[in-house]
């Protein structure tokens, strides 16, 4: 069973993703799809690239790599350094099928081909202030950015790329999440749903 999990960048996918996998224990794992960025050509600043555009990801790549956990088949994932914005070269993470795999990412739901590989989706929602707020913690931290640099960037490609690509996945989503984690209430209704959903399959 694959589950979607979709909003804008530090909406908090990764921690609803989370709750759920500790929820359902060894039959569920995660696949980010961050992992599937594109290289960056040589020569282009990152700080001129929008890595929130359709544009930035592999899709063919993702696309099969979905179809074969579908199927039941072990894929190999990239490894993507968000410091050097390439590919690890020569270096790739098996990936089990489980019987739940959680799919988050900006774009999970971007196209119709995707859309059809999934069985239950859910949209995270979270105000443009906090998803900010996320983002500046995690770059500063993780990626060693600076402040600035973050807010031009969120200005110039972010909070376009979430109106134009992002939030419009939110109609195409089975439950809607407000306040991620937060929402203990919402998250029990979508782990109920899920584990339903499940019983069925077997």
């Amino acid at each position: 069973m694959l589950v979607a999990i979709v909003g804008g960048s530090g909406a908090g996918k990764t921690s609803v993703a989370m709750k759920i996998k500790e929820h359902f224990g060894k039959s569920a794992d995660i696949l980010s799809m961050d992992d599937y960025y594109k290289n960056l050509e040589p020569g282009v600043d990152p700080r001129e690239f929008n890595f929130d555009s359709p544009k930035a990801f592999d899709f063919e790549l993702f696309v099969d790599h979905l179809k074969a956990l579908k199927t039941g088949k072990e894929i190999q994932t990239p490894i993507y350094s968000m410091v050097t914005y390439r590919r690890e070269s020569g270096i790739s993470k098996s990936f089990f099928p489980r019987p739940l795999i959680l799919v988050e990412g900006i774009l999970v739901l971007y196209n119709k081909e995707l859309r059809k590989l999934f069985d239950f989706s859910v949209y995270i929602d979270a105000p443009a202030d906090e998803r900010l707020i996320r983002r500046i913690e995690r770059d500063t931290r993780e990626r060693g950015r600076s402040i600035e640099s973050i807010i031009t960037q969120y200005r110039k490609f972010v909070a376009p790329a979430f109106k134009t690509f992002i939030e419009p996945q939110k109609y195409f989503c089975d439950i809607v999440l407000p306040d991620g984690v937060q929402n203990t209430v919402g998250l029990k209704v979508i782990i109920n749903a899920i584990e339903n959903m499940l019983k069925s399959n077997r």
